[in-house]
């Protein structure tokens, strides 16, 4: 179980990452412009885009790694990982401890 639950933190923790790098890219401005809508737009279609993504890599990076019942892991995770992130908007930097928290959480209860 030990092995089970390192690796789902590790994965959890590289998609935490991913989360901190594209949300980075869109509030410093490079991918949308300030008018308008244009960052708050971008914002908020990028967000299900982000959760549909990064639960299928989630449970394809478990399944290649030999974590069994890999889906029950990926999907649940990734989808509260992703609303917490909303909740913790002006914080960022932390989608790397929240990813890997939430992953090893959920590869513990369903082990």
């Amino acid at each position: 179980m030990g092995r089970r639950v390192a690796l789902a933190a590790g994965v959890g923790a590289l998609l935490g990452l991913a989360w901190w790098g594209v949300f980075a890219l869109i509030s410093s401005g490079a991918v949308c412009s300030f008018e308008d809508w244009g960052c708050l737009g971008t914002f908020v279609m990028t967000v299900p885009v982000f959760a549909v993504v990064a639960a299928a890599l989630g449970w394809v990076a478990l399944r290649s790694l030999g974590v069994s019942r890999a889906g029950l892991v990926a999907v649940p995770a990734t989808l509260m990982s992703v609303v917490a992130m909303v909740l913790l908007l002006g914080l960022p930097f932390l989608a790397f401890l929240v990813f890997a928290a939430l992953y090893s959480l959920i590869a513990v209860l369903t082990r």
